[in-house]
C-alpha cells in the first residue's frame, strides 16, 4: 500500500524491503546533494528474528492471544477458505498495495483562504487551479496528463467532471521507500490477516514503460515463499493469464479512519456505513465503535448533528475490481462491503436497485456475505486479452458513486434503496459511503481467496497500472483526508500508534483502549 507524506495523517501500506538493495532512480528526499546513495532497507533496521522468544514475548501455551484463532477460537476476522467472491478488506488479500490521499486542499486554504479549485469568491471554478507546486512534476495533476482528459463525462448524467488528481507513471525508475515520493509510500511487513503467502516489499514496485509495475515473485523473503509490492478511473493490465487461478489483484478504496492491515484501527469501524442510533450499531461485530449513540465527552472524531449527537463514523470499503478466474474465464468482482446486515445477507436487489448493463457478461455474485460483512457484488467477464501474458493491452476500470466500470463501460449500478432500512432486523438505512477515502491497488496470492494453481502460475506475475485519475463534479469539489464534515486528522493523531503499528491486532485487548460508551448499552 502507499501513503501520502504531505502532512496530514497518511495511510499505511503492505510493501516490504529486501535484505540488500541499492536504491536507484530518484534520490531520497533526504539526499539533497544529488549524489547517489546506498540506503539500507527497513527490514535490515527493524526486522525481528524468527524466534518469538527473542522478542521478549510470553510463549506460555496457557496464555490466550486475541488474534490466535487456532488455539483461542474466534471468528471475528476469519475468512472462508475457498470463497472466490469479494470478501472485502478483512476477507481479501491485499498484498501489494498503494494508497492515495489527496490532501493539498488544506495547505491551499490556509495560504489563500479559498478552496482548491475555487476563484477569489470561493466558488468552484474549472479554470482556477491554484495547486501548491511540487518540484519534479509532483503537483496534484501530472504534467504528462493528456489535455483532452482534463474533463470527462459522468457515466450517470453526462455532466462534465473535472480532473482533480492524476498520476500517469511516465517517469521510469520511481521508487517508493519512505520519503521517496510525495504521494505513494511502500512499507515492510507480512499481511497476516488473510494468510498471505508473501512478504510485502518496496523492491517489488517501480515504474517502467509508462506504467506502475507491481511484481509478485516466487522467492524466499523473511521466511515467506513469495514477495510482492504494492471515479476513480484506472487503466490496468491484470497479472498472469485469464485462465489460471491463484492471483489476487485488486483496486479498491477504504475510509480514512481505518488502515488496511492495521487491524486495531478496523475493529468496530469496518465495514460499517451507518448513521443511526439503534440496534444496527450492535451486532456480532464488536459494534460500531464511533456511532451516533456514543455518549457525550467520549472519544469520537465528530462532527455532531444539529441535536448535538455524534455523526456515525466508520471505515467503509468499495472494491473497484478484484480479479478472479472461473471456468477458465477471467472475471472481476466489483462490490461494496456493508454493516449492519440484512436478513441472511440478502440486500434489496430488485431491478430498481440492482441495474446490470449487460447480463450476458455480468451476473450478481452468489457470495452475499458472512458474520463479518455483507457484500453487494456483481461479477463480470474482464477484457480477456488485457493480461500480462495476453496481447499487452490495458482495460479501464472505475467507480462513480455507485456505478462500477469494467472494460470502459458501466457494468452495474447500485441504487441507495438497495441498502435502505430493513424492518425485519430493525436497522436503518446504510448510507452510500461519505467518508474521506484512500485508494489501494494490490497484487497478492492467498488460499483465502481460492485455489492457488502454483504449478501453472507464471512468476514473476506483474500487474501494470497505466494511470490513476480522480475526477469530481465541479460544483461539489471536496479534496482531502480531513474535511470539516468528516474530520479524521485529530483522531488519528491521538491514536497514532494504532495507525502505525501493524502488530496491534485488537483495539481493546491488544492496544489497551476502551470502547466509547454507547447510550444503548451504557449509562451516559
Amino acid at each position: 500500500m502507499w501513503s501520502s507524506r504531505t502532512g496530514n495523517p497518511s495511510t499505511s501500506s503492505f510493501l516490504a524491503g529486501p535484505s540488500q538493495r541499492h536504491r536507484t532512480g530518484r534520490a531520497s528526499a533526504s539526499n539533497f546533494d544529488g549524489e547517489p546513495t546506498e540506503l539500507k532497507p527497513l527490514s535490515n533496521k527493524f526486522s525481528l528474528s524468527a524466534d518469538p522468544q527473542t522478542w521478549g514475548m510470553n510463549m506460555s501455551p496457557h496464555l490466550p492471544e486475541p488474534d490466535d484463532d487456532l488455539h483461542n477460537p474466534t471468528t471475528m476476522y476469519a475468512s472462508p477458505r475457498g470463497a472466490l467472491p469479494t470478501v472485502g478488506c478483512l476477507g481479501i488479500l491485499v498484498l501489494v498495495s498503494f494508497t492515495l490521499i489527496l490532501k493539498y486542499m488544506n495547505d491551499h486554504n490556509k495560504s489563500t483562504g479559498t478552496p482548491l479549485g475555487a476563484d477569489a469568491s470561493g466558488k468552484a471554478s474549472p479554470t482556477s487551479y491554484h495547486v501548491p507546486k511540487i518540484p519534479e512534476n509532483f503537483g496534484l495533476i501530472d504534467l504528462d496528463m493528456p489535455k483532452d482528459a482534463y474533463t470527462i463525462k459522468s457515466w450517470r448524467d453526462g455532466k462534465d467532471f473535472q480532473l482533480m488528481f492524476s498520476d500517469e507513471f511516465e517517469e521510469n525508475g520511481r521508487t517508493f521507500y519512505p520519503g521517496d515520493d510525495p504521494y505513494w509510500e511502500a512499507v515492510d511487513f507480512h499481511y497476516w490477516l488473510t494468510n498471505d503467502l508473501e512478504w510485502h516489499d518496496p523492491a517489488a514496485v517501480t515504474t517502467n514503460n509508462g506504467s506502475l509495475v507491481i511484481t509478485l515473485s516466487k522467492k524466499s523473503t523473511h521466511n515467506m515463499d513469495y514477495q510482492g509490492g504494492g471515479y476513480v478511473i484506472t487503466s490496468v493490465q491484470l497479472p498472469g493469464i485469464n485462465n489460471v487461478v491463484g492471483l489476487w489483484p485488486a483496486v479498491w478504496v477504504m475510509g480514512n479512519l481505518g488502515r488496511a492491515g492495521y487491524v486495531a484501527t478496523l475493529e468496530g469501524l469496518w465495514p460499517y456505513s451507518y448513521d443511526a442510533c439503534d440496534v444496527g450499531t450492535l451486532s456480532y461485530l464488536p459494534g460500531q465503535r464511533l456511532s451516533w449513540c456514543t455518549c457525550d465527552r467520549e472519544s469520537h472524531p465528530g462532527p455532531r448533528h444539529t441535536n448535538s449527537t455524534y455523526v456515525g463514523r466508520s471505515a467503509p470499503e468499495i472494491d473497484i475490481l478484484e480479479a478472479q478466474v472461473s471456468d477458465s474465464i477471467g472475471e472481476v468482482s466489483q462490490s461494496g462491503q456493508w454493516a449492519p446486515f440484512d436478513p441472511s445477507y440478502i440486500w434489496n436487489n430488485n431491478s430498481d436497485n440492482l441495474v446490470i448493463t449487460d447480463t450476458t457478461r455480468s451476473h450478481i455474485n452468489t457470495y452475499r456475505g458472512r458474520i463479518t460483512q455483507e457484500t453487494t457484488s456483481v461479477v463480470s467477464q474482464s477484457a480477456q486479452d488485457c493480461y500480462q501474458l495476453g496481447t499487452g493491452c490495458f482495460a479501464i476500470y472505475g467507480l462513480e458513486y455507485m456505478s462500477w466500470i469494467n472494460d470502459g463501460k458501466v457494468a452495474w449500478t447500485l441504487n441507495a434503496v438497495g441498502v435502505g432500512a430493513q424492518s425485519e432486523v430493525e436497522i436503518s438505512a446504510r448510507p452510500i459511503p461519505q467518508e474521506p477515502m484512500y485508494l489501494i491497488a494490490n497484487l497478492g496470492i492467498s488460499y483465502n481467496f481460492g485455489v492457488v494453481d502454483v504449478d501453472h502460475l507464471t512468476f514473476p506475475a506483474v500487474m501494470s497500472v497505466d494511470y490513476i485519475r480522480v475526477y469530481q463534479d465541479p460544483d461539489n469539489i471536496n479534496i482531502g483526508c480531513n474535511p470539516a464534515d468528516f474530520p479524521t486528522a485529530a483522531y488519528i493523531e491521538i491514536y497514532k500508534e494504532a495507525y502505525s503499528n501493524p502488530n496491534l491486532t485488537t483495539w481493546v485487548d491488544d492496544y489497551g483502549q476502551a470502547m466509547p460508551k454507547n447510550s444503548l448499552v451504557d449509562q451516559c
